[in-house]
């Protein structure tokens, strides 16, 4: 007889882990939900495990609509927030909204702009109300209510499935809304930047209608604080070098592997006064 032979103690504890399977399980799902993904190899070797044991713990997660099996890995389920609205929306409050503060130059009168996901963009509105004229664009609730009850735009919001304890609205790929406009400015976050300068997401929803608004936008403006840099998530949504304008809080470069991705993109840096200081040495 060949193959392994997987053995289990009375007491269903998988081999010399010490967690049982549903805690196991738990725990797999924490820790893809945290990195973005994790290989069978790693998390076999975190529970002292099988890779038969994580394979079949794979997938009934996925089965389950947990997450999603992938080769030799799993990623984070379509439709599942990386982290709740609320406790993102308490994090570095005081940074997300300096940069959006730095927001106003590019709201011109009566342009077309598209406010993508994310929390950072909870206090545009303050911005959006010195600016009248606006068409707002967004699958985000959040911008979407407060720039719809507190300002003068007119707003219109992406159908589909609003994700489980966030307030982003995950759009389908056949939906011709995406085509519906050209806008003047599009306003996007990111899950995470790597050192190559790649802009990632950890939900693959969240990416479609992302890269379909970039090739309608004549300017593509990214908004992410320093905490974004150097982070890994599975799911490209561009590059640094594909968009005309970085806002962040602090200087990007040391963080990329090759700086020069950023010739090119004007970068911006907010200052904890409010000021603004725009960094000379990028050009454009």
């Amino acid at each position: 007889m060949t193959g392994s032979v997987e053995r289990r103690p009375a007491n269903g504890k998988n081999e010399a882990s010490g967690t049982n399977a549903k805690g196991r399980r738990a725990a797999i799902i924490e820790t893809v939900r945290q990195q973005g993904a994790a290989s069978v190899a790693d998390l076999a070797s975190r529970f002292s495990v099988t890779h038969q044991t994580i394979r079949r713990d794979l997938r009934e997660l996925e089965e389950a609509g947990l997450l999603q099996k992938g080769f030799g890995a799993a990623f984070a389920a379509p439709g599942v927030a990386q982290f709740g609205h609320d406790l993102r929306r308490g994090t570095l409050a005081g940074v997300k909204r300096q940069l959006v503060r730095t927001l106003g130059e590019f709201l011109t009168p009566g342009a077309t702009v598209f406010v993508g996901l994310g929390t950072t963009f909870d206090t545009l509105y303050e911005v959006v109300a010195s600016h009248p004229g606006l068409l707002i664009a967004t699958p985000n609730l959040s911008v979407a209510s407060s720039c719809a009850l507190q300002t003068d735009a007119t707003v219109y919001i992406y159908g589909g499935y609003v994700r489980n304890n966030d307030s982003a609205i995950l759009t389908m790929a056949n939906d011709e809304a995406r085509k519906r406009f050209k806008f003047d400015v599009a306003l996007i976050g990111a899950s995470a930047i790597d050192d190559e300068g790649t802009v990632l997401e950890y939900d693959p929803l969240e990416v479609g209608l992302v890269r379909d608004v970039l090739t309608q936008s004549r300017k593509v403006v990214l908004v992410a604080h320093d905490g974004k840099f150097g982070q890994r998530a599975p799911h490209v949504v561009t590059s640094l070098a594909d968009v005309d304008v970085l806002v962040t809080n602090k200087d990007p470069a040391p963080g990329l592997r090759n700086p020069d991705i950023l010739r090119g993109v004007r970068v911006v840096l907010s200052e904890p006064s409010g000021a603004l200081a725009e960094d000379a040495s990028q050009p454009g």
